[in-house]
């Protein structure tokens, strides 16, 4: 590391990067670690987490208009997986977008060179970390990616028919970033015309872009509420429910007032917008305090002018009142969870007075009935809707998070209904919807949700039982010396006094369980066995016979099993009930006797690359070693819980 702090770098431009970790991949710290920091020095970081194909992270980077790419990947296949990620990018026409990668040791330095070679724009090493520090790493991707999206805008609107998301993104990026430029853009697509040039006699001719009536469901609430979760289910049930019709979503997130960075991570809970029929485009605020950025018009109107069948606007959610998405929004859905704490609050959230539906989301949680109850009854003081049946009031109990939640289906319909109501496009719903409320389906039954403690309280028992048969033992041990001792005295009239230990000896004796007196009369046998030159034992049938002691430099013969040196029954007998030898309950020193020599495993996973590279790897790895062993676990699909027939989106 660097002696000195490095200094951040601070970007000219607005950049904006995808992040994430690679298919097939679950090692997200090192990538997680990476965003914030360059969250930190001012990057609008659009994350999507682990397990992210080249399709994903192509589709996503073009959609947002980035400048760059930044992948960790520790997953073995890393060299075809970037250069895909390259060819598909110059397969879309933006290769101007730079690719950004690091996978500690994983990626060989061979590979590295290979991947620069091809156009890579840098892959990091563990020396490029030793050499910059993790600050230097962020400086370096920062300024390699630092210029301008939306700038010198070349006939994107005539793109827009046909949903071009380069151009959709393009659109949108210059009005966020040269609003001045993009003003005769903006008069164009409220007028719904554009100027086109026909090249045969280079005269100017008025084409019309039709704009037909898009409704904009815009959905806000406070943040922790679950309105991405919540809008991936609307978006999925949409999609199934009309196969021609497409849509868009326009996500805003906070930026920082600090430093001007933002995690827009709505795309880590939304996995079905991963759909040709979807655009999805997240906006920073870039304004602290806010819910909306100032160019969410611009936007809408952009995605609006592409025709698009419906349009969701989500915001940020920064509090109580969020009423400025109405302005944008035709239906407006607000989102909260039954945890708002004093009914008294609802009197302050705005967005019930002018919502037109309300999801109580995270229904499963405790008071989730009696939220919905006061929720109703303030929406109907709200809109005074005195001579409404409760039941249909418009607020709805849903659980985002679970398949198939009959809420969230009520919610769809209700949406529907209302988008119908309100703007007049009419949408020939055909889900049904039951009228059943949420209700948490249990992975683990309510009358188990204590395993843990069960666990805890089993040991607790358990060691309580070895503390009371130790006590025993040791009084067992200490009668059997005091009738020795009695014994070995030269003293008349002892036999009364024997024959009263003895008679307590058999009655403590039946306190001890029949187990624990077998532990102690094989005691001897036992420290016998770990003192023979051999130790014979059989694993699956197989008989294994292993050295019980090491010869030390100066030939001492050391145990590698050392016994307690216990005499006392008591001491022996918890000795054996909480530790014990290696192979016997309760395996606190492993499940076999002794570590079997020369035979440690290579480990790796199977079915990175084809069957012909596995199997090379394979022998490579176990090269020169002793045994030809190896540990492997399932390919990384399976491990996934993927259909390991379907060929992944790799190559």
């Amino acid at each position: 590391m660097p002696a000195n702090p490095v200094e951040v770098y601070k970007p000219i431009h607005h950049l904006r990067i995808v992040t994430a970790a690679a298919l097939f991949d679950g090692h997200d710290a090192a990538i997680n670690i990476m965003r914030r920091i360059l969250q930190a020095s001012g990057a609008e970081v659009i994350h999507l987490g682990h397990n992210r194909s080249v399709q994903e992270i192509v589709d996503c980077a073009v959609q947002e208009d980035a400048q760059a790419i930044a992948i960790t990947s520790y997953q073995g296949g890393h060299v075809e997986y970037f250069k895909y990620m390259y060819d598909l990018l110059r397969e879309r026409g933006c290769g101007h977008i730079r690719i950004f990668g690091g996978g500690g040791g994983v990626i060989l330095p061979t590979e590295i060179a290979e991947l620069h070679q091809y156009g890579i724009t840098r892959i990091y090493s563990p020396d490029d970390g030793r050499a910059l520090g993790l600050q230097g790493m962020i400086n370096d991707l920062l300024q390699q990616c630092d210029f301008p999206t939306g700038q010198n805008l070349n006939g994107e609107l005539n793109h827009l028919k046909q949903k071009d998301a380069k151009a959709i993104a393009r659109l949108i990026s210059a009005a966020e970033n040269f609003p001045e430029e993009f003003e005769k853009y903006r008069a164009e697509l409220k007028n719904g015309a554009s100027q086109e040039v026909d090249k045969s006699n280079l005269e100017p001719q008025t084409s019309k872009i039709e704009i037909k009536q898009t409704p904009v469901l815009g959905i806000t609430g406070t943040g922790g509420a679950g309105k991405s979760s919540l809008v991936d289910e609307l978006v999925r049930r949409f999609l199934a429910d009309f196969p021609d019709k497409d849509m868009a979503i326009i996500s805003v997130d906070p930026s920082k007032r600090k430093t001007g960075g933002a995690l827009l991570g709505d795309r880590i809970r939304m996995n079905a917008i991963s759909n040709g029929r979807v655009y999805m485009r997240s906006l920073a605020t870039r304004q602290s305090n806010l819910a909306l950025s100032k160019y969410v018009q611009d936007a809408v109107d952009v995605v609006k002018a592409a025709a698009f069948d419906l349009i969701i606007l989500e915001t940020s959610g920064i509090g109580q009142s969020d009423t400025e998405i109405i302005e944008h929004s035709d239906v407006s859905l607000y989102v909260m969870t039954p945890e708002y704490g004093a009914a008294t609050q609802l009197e302050k959230i705005d967005m019930l007075d002018f919502a037109d539906i309300i999801a109580l989301n995270k229904f499963d949680k405790r008071g989730a009935q009696d939220a919905l109850r006061d929720v109703k009854k303030q929406y109907q003081r709200n809109h005074q809707l005195w001579d409404t049946l409760t039941e249909n009031i418009p607020v709805f109990g849903t659980i985002a998070s679970q398949f198939n939640d009959p809420g969230m289906n009520r919610l769809y319909q209700a949406v529907v209904r209302k988008i119908t109501e309100k703007t007049g496009v009419y949408f020939a719903s055909q889900s049904l919807a039951s009228q059943e409320q949420s209700e948490k389906i249990y992975i683990i039954p309510p009358s188990r949700t204590r395993y843990l403690s069960e666990i805890a309280e089993t040991n607790r028992s358990y060691d309580k039982w070895v503390n009371t048969q130790a006590e025993v033992a040791q009084r067992l041990f200490g009668l059997k010396k005091s009738i020795a001792a009695v014994q070995d005295l030269a003293i008349d009239n002892k036999d009364p006094l024997l024959t009263q230990l003895h008679q307590a000896y058999l009655e403590l004796e039946d306190q001890l369980d029949g187990p624990n007196k077998k532990i102690l009369s094989n005691w001897e046998t036992k420290k016998k066995t770990y003192r023979d030159e051999y130790f014979v034992f059989k694993v699956r049938d197989k008989e294994i016979k292993i050295k019980t002691h090491t010869t030390s430099l100066s030939q001492l013969e050391i145990p590698k099993i050392a016994l307690p040196r216990y005499e006392a029954w008591g001491d022996l007998l918890q000795w054996n009930l909480q530790e014990n030898i290696p192979g016997e309950f309760p395996y606190t020193a492993g499940v076999f006797p002794f570590k079997r020599e020369g035979e440690d495993p290579t480990r790796m996973f199977a079915g990175e690359g084809g069957p012909e590279r596995t199997n090379r790897r394979f022998h490579y790895v176990s090269l020169g070693l002793p045994a030809k062993r190896l540990s492997t676990a399932f390919d990384s699909v399976t491990l996934y819980g993927e259909d390991p027939d379907l060929r992944p989106d790799i190559y």
